[in-house]
Formats: structure tokens, sequence, C-alpha cells
């Protein structure tokens, strides 16, 4: 649905783009214009994005895991039954499951296509009204941190646990940043940066996972962790598939856009640090040749974000739009 006033109120503001928001673009650019002009966001669930989240900040910032997660008592709904409920608390403040209104949840469910299949509405009301859903049903009612259960942290503990065990991980990463000024090493973990470009009318920002400026050595390491259902065999095709080679081009930027004068000159090396569903470990190593590669990529992609971004036209996919697809 096109809203011409939001488009207005949307094209008033400077815009970032993120890794995130241009894989949205490229991949269906009404999706994009639902997420960020219309403001109509899905609040994204699934298990394996909050792990990877609660990992990142258990690992970088584990003082704030307490601030950004919310342990429920009892065990966590599967992610179709915790979409429900996401849906269900736009449309009821109750506190409790048993509170809300049939019609409610009979609704979210057909939202959510779930259920259907069932003969009676009370047999689909009753998956939602459980025991182990009511705890989580309070929890993420009254407070728009994540949710987990304990199960899930101490799973997330122990593959924390297996990163600072391995050696290569360690050499990457320092405890903490020196309180000493005059330390030659910088460290930055979960930081926010952003960068205006030359040409296009936006910018792009992000969160850095971590990097650090080594002034002796004039070297900047800028590490990306990565948790993976697959292997680490599959990795290399993996960063294809989800355009991880762009996301780490835009980091490359970030940072480098960020760095004081006198650091510019420094060397860059970029790593993936890779935990698969194995758990095992593993450190990539990013080539120049390849890093200059996924930049040259990158000013490409960002040529398609300026076309529909400039222009307006959230139809269809860039190629769709500038070439005749043939089968």
């Amino acid at each position: 649905m096109i809203d011409k006033q939001k488009e207005e109120v949307f094209y008033a503001k400077d815009f970032n783009f993120s890794y995130s928001s241009i894989n949205k673009l490229n991949f269906c650019p009404s999706l994009f214009y639902k997420d960020y002009i219309l403001g109509d966001r899905e609040i994204r669930t699934e298990k394996h994005l909050i792990e990877g989240k609660l990992i990142h900040c258990l690992l970088f910032e584990p003082d704030n895991v307490e601030k950004k997660f919310n342990v429920s008592p009892g065990k966590s709904p599967s992610d179709n039954i915790i979409g429900v409920m996401k849906d269900m608390s736009l449309y009821t403040d109750s506190e409790s499951l048993d509170d809300i209104d049939d019609s409610v949840i009979l609704d979210s469910l057909k939202s959510q296509n779930l259920y259907q299949s069932l003969k009676t509405d009370e047999s689909r009301i009753a998956k939602i009204r459980t025991v182990d859903n009511g705890p989580y049903w309070t929890f993420i009612n009254s407070t728009i941190i994540d949710v987990i259960d304990n199960s899930t942290l101490e799973n997330c503990k122990r593959q924390v646990e297996i990163l600072k065990e391995n050696e290569d991980v360690k050499a990457l990463f320092l405890e903490k940043e020196s309180d000493f000024e005059l330390d030659q090493i910088e460290v930055y973990a979960e930081k926010y940066l952003s960068c205006k470009l030359k040409t296009p009318d936006f910018g792009l920002h992000g969160y850095i996972d971590y990097y650090k400026i080594d002034h002796e050595k004039k070297l900047i390491t800028i590490c990306d962790l990565k948790t993976t259902g697959k292997t680490i065999s599959d990795f290399p095709e993996t960063i294809d598939f989800y355009n991880y080679w762009m996301q780490a081009a835009i980091y490359y930027k970030l940072v480098h856009d960020n760095l004081d004068e006198k650091c510019q000159s420094y060397e860059i090396l970029f790593k993936f640090v890779v935990i698969d569903k194995y758990n095992q470990v593993y450190v990539f190593d990013v080539l120049e040749s390849t890093m200059s590669s996924w930049a040259q990529g990158l000013f490409i992609k960002l040529q398609e974000v300026n076309y529909h971004y400039s222009k307006r036209n959230y139809s269809l996919p860039y190629k769709f739009l500038n070439q005749k697809i043939r089968l």
C-alpha cells in the first residue's frame, strides 16, 4: 500500500542504510517500504535470532545481559506460538492469558495461520492457554526486551565458554579496554558507527561486533561473530547466501571512515569468527584482495539502493525494473 504522507515524513529526515535494510531492499523492495517508510516492521522472534543476540551479548557486553534479556521461569514456547503472542500483544494489555478475550486469541491464530486445521475454536484456544505459555506471556506483555528461558541461557553460556577457550579467539579478543591513557591498543565492542556517503543522499550505519586499533603496529582488526546452523565447512557458501560479504564491506567502511586522521594509513584486517551447530570454532581471515572485491560489490549495490531511494520506486527489485529477465 502506497502512503504519500508517510513517504514525505520518511524523506524529510536523514536516513542511514544498514546491512539488514539493504538486504531487505534487495530481496523485496515492497517489504522495505512497509518496514521503514510505513513503519510497520515485523518483530522477529525466531529462537535462532534471539540465541545469536544472546551469545553476542554474553561475549562482548556481559554486563548488559540483564538489561537486554528477561529470563522466563518456564520453558519458552515454539517460534510459531511466540509469533501468535507477539501479534496478540498488539491488541491487548492483559497481564494474564486467562484474562484475554477469546476473539483476540482466535484472530491472532488466524493471522499467523496456526492451528487452523483443528476442528473447534476451543481446541485452538487451548493450544495457547497452557501452563508453559502463561509465564512467557507475562514477560512478553510487560517488557520490550527479549525473553529467554534458563535452558537457552545455559546453552548460550556454554557456547561462549567454547569460544573463549579457542586459542585463535583468545588472541583476537582482549578482556577489556585499558584505562591507561597511553595504552597503544584501543578496543571497541558492540560499537555503533555511522557515516555519510559522497554521492547518494543517504548514509550507512551499524553495530560493529568488535574492533581494536593497535597504534604500535599501525594495525586495525575488525571481527564479526557469526553463529550458524550449518557447519564451518559450509560458511564460505553461507557468506554468499546471506550477503555477509556486503556486511563485511559496510563494517570495513564504517570503521575506516570513523578513524582519526593519524589512523587513516593503518592496515585494516577483517575476520569472521564462526561457531557452528556442532560448536566447532574457526576464525576466517579475509584477504585484502577479497575485501577489495567486496568493496566494489558494495559500491554497485549502493547504486541500486540509490535508484530505489531517489526515484521512490519500491515496486520490484532493481534487476526486474531495469532489464527483462528471461528464463
